[in-house]
């Protein structure tokens, strides 16, 4: 079974609405879709923002068959050449712990993912013709608002993108020996700062109504950058939305069968 992870609720959207879901259940902070498509199996899982994934991990481990785990949604472009709305496909997930960023950046680790679902989703979004970029992925453990930091980060590494999410889920699965890949859609570009912080956004990865009103009441000016990020975001879902029914389907007819 494909288990394909997703920090929010704005995230899991592009492939909620597509599948028939069987069951819905919560575990610890995160919301599991156990769901058919196209009479495929096919776990959706909602984690929240940032390290929720491992204890949700072990619990599907138990109960389903997990043959690949894909950590997905939106990411933040670290390089010029990345643009919004271009898909960003793993070729290595690096983490860092640092809270700070600057010319020195330690990688602290770095794991491989699965060679041929990379090579097949590389071929899939040719075939879907969406923009796409295969390369390193950082993943970090607070929100990088600035534009000049994702700069930093992409002039220190060779990262393209970054997330919060993506070493967490791909570390369990190594543990597992399940193979793993990253897929995700850019949101925010390397030139812009980002409006958004931990606290706009619940343990479940649903928005936080009163924190975001909060902080518009109390930073109104922002307004106009949170509006281009919906519109931003929404192209990202576009993407995913566009790629993954075919790959998945693709993924059960070659490698799964």
């Amino acid at each position: 079974m494909i288990t394909i992870f997703f920090a929010l609720s704005q995230e899991i959207s592009c492939l909620k609405p597509k599948v028939n879901i069987i069951k819905k259940t919560r575990h610890a902070n995160a919301l599991v879709y156990q769901s058919e498509f196209c009479g495929f199996p096919l776990t959706l899982v909602q984690t929240g923002m940032g390290k929720n994934a491992p204890e949700v991990i072990k619990y599907l481990s138990k109960h389903l068959r997990v043959q690949l785990m894909v950590s997905s949604g939106f990411a933040g472009s670290v390089k010029q050449t990345v643009e919004i709305g271009d898909l960003v496909i793993g070729k290595h997930v690096l983490y860092s712990s640092q809270k700070t960023f600057g010319r020195d950046i330690k990688i602290e680790s770095t794991l491989t993912c699965d060679r041929p679902f990379v090579d097949l989703a590389i071929k899939q979004s040719s075939t879907a013709n969406i923009k796409t970029h295969c390369g390193d992925i950082l993943t970090v453990n607070n929100i990088i608002a600035q534009s000049s930091t994702k700069k930093q980060i992409g002039d220190a590494t060779l990262a393209i993108a970054i997330d919060m999410e993506s070493y967490t889920i791909a570390e369990q699965a190594n543990m597992m020996g399940i193979p793993f890949i990253v897929i995700r859609s850019i949101s925010d570009g390397v030139n812009e700062d980002v409006e958004v912080n931990e606290n706009m956004v619940t343990n479940h990865g649903n928005v936080n109504v009163s924190a975001t009103m909060l902080h518009l009441l109390k930073k109104p000016h922002k307004i106009p950058n949170l509006n281009r990020l919906r519109k931003q975001t929404k192209h990202a879902k576009s993407s995913l939305s566009a790629f993954f029914p075919d790959f998945i389907t693709q993924v059960y007819n070659t490698l799964l069968t």
